[in-house]
C-alpha cells in the first residue's frame, strides 16, 4: 500500500517527470528486446568480442617485447631537435635518418651554408634506431636509389630501457614534459 501512495504522490507532484520516466523505461526495455531479437546480445558475439580483445592484448605484449629486444640489442639513438624548440622530434614511419658524421660536418660548415647530404650521410638499411620517447624502428630501403627510412615502428613503455639508451649519448638531454 505504501508503494502505491508513493507513486500516486509522485505523479501528483511531478506528472510530466513521472510520465517521462515511465516512457523512458519502456523505450529502454523495447531497445533491449529489439537487440535480443537482432542477435546483438548473443553469447557468441560477446565471446568473439572477448577473444578479439584478448588477441589484441597478446599482440600488444609481443610488440612491446620486440621493442624491448631492439633497445637491449643497442639501437642507434636518434636525437633531432625541432627548430626553435628544445624538445626532440619523435621517430616517425618514412623518416630518413642522417648520421652523426653529417651533423658534425654541418656544424663545422654552418658559416658557409649547410652542406647537402649525400646517400652515404644516411644510416644504412637494417639499422635499428630509437628515440628518447621509447619509439624504435628499423631502417629499410623502400625505393631504389633513395635513403633508407624508418619502418616497423614499435614503442616500449619501459623507462629504464630508454634511460639506459640515453646514457650511451651523454650530450643528449632527456626531454622534459612541458618544455
Amino acid at each position: 500500500m505504501k508503494d502505491r501512495n508513493f507513486l500516486k504522490e509522485q505523479f501528483e507532484d511531478q506528472p510530466i517527470g513521472t510520465i517521462l520516466a515511465v516512457v523512458s523505461g519502456c523505450a529502454i526495455l523495447l531497445g533491449i528486446v529489439q537487440g535480443v531479437n537482432r542477435g546483438a546480445f548473443k553469447p557468441d558475439a560477446l565471446q568473439q568480442t572477448l577473444e578479439s580483445r584478448q588477441q589484441s592484448a597478446a599482440i600488444q605484449k609481443q610488440m612491446v617485447s620486440l621493442a624491448n629486444d631492439r633497445y637491449d640489442a643497442g639501437c642507434e639513438g636518434v636525437f633531432y631537435l625541432k627548430p626553435g624548440n628544445s624538445t626532440y622530434q619523435p621517430l616517425t614511419e618514412g623518416m630518413g635518418v642522417l648520421s652523426g658524421e653529417y651533423w658534425n660536418r654541418w656544424n663545422k660548415a654552418k658559416a658557409n651554408g649547410k652542406p647537402k647530404p649525400n646517400p652515404t650521410d644516411y644510416l644504412p638499411a637494417g639499422t635499428a634506431v630509437c628515440d628518447a620517447y621509447g619509439n624504435v624502428g628499423l631502417l629499410a630501403t623502400l625505393e631504389k636509389g633513395k635513403p633508407a627510412v624508418v619502418t616497423d615502428l614499435l614503442n616500449t613503455p619501459d623507462r629504464k630501457r630508454i634511460e639506459s639508451m640515453m646514457k650511451r649519448y651523454p650530450t643528449a638531454n632527456r626531454p622534459q614534459v612541458g618544455s
